[in-house]
């Protein structure tokens, strides 16, 4: 799941976001959401989605169907934290990240991705796969043909922005 606040752009519209927000939540069960608040936007909620199309798709369905004037933030994925004491805790919202306490490890979700493209567009493709925190587990050219097939392991919030679109555009669409 990926996760982001909505918010009403205009405050006195919180009212007008949650009972169109419990409207649309009949119908898309897969979506969670709970309460929040924040210094920057005020009142708000955050929200659990299937992914980023499934946050977009959501996000429409608010503004056209329901005539809602909303911000969304910018989606995360959820971390696991080990604190000092040993105890495993689930975080959904960055603004959570305890910094008062020492923590011995963070796990993050990762993906394993496969891409085919080109071969003469393989250094680019590598380059930006590696600056998004990935790590190559096979590099195969394909049989009889000009193109190649990379696997990587790459932490699920690196997608989460604009990989997909500089994967595009480096491939040339392809």
């Amino acid at each position: 799941m990926v996760f982001a606040g909505i918010f009403p752009a205009n405050a006195g519209e919180f009212e007008l976001l949650q009972t169109s927000m419990n409207k649309l939540t009949l119908n898309d069960s897969s979506v969670s959401f709970k309460r929040e608040n924040s210094n920057a936007l005020g009142a708000g909620f955050r929200c659990g989605f299937l992914g980023l199309l499934h946050m977009d798709v959501f996000k429409q369905r608010l503004e056209q169907e329901h005539g809602t004037s909303i911000i969304i933030t910018a989606p995360t994925v959820p971390i696991k934290i080990k604190r000092d004491s040993g105890e495993w805790i689930d975080l959904d919202n960055p603004a959570d990240f305890p910094t008062k306490e020492r923590i011995r490890s963070v796990v993050e979700p990762t993906i394993l991705s496969t891409i085919v493209l080109p071969s003469d567009m393989l250094g680019s493709a590598m380059s930006l796969c590696q600056s998004r925190r990935g790590e190559l587990v096979e590099h195969t050219p394909l049989a009889g043909s000009t193109r190649v097939m990379l696997r990587y392991v790459l932490p699920l919030s690196e997608l989460g922005t604009d990989f997909y679109d500089e994967l595009k555009s480096l491939s040339s669409g392809y």
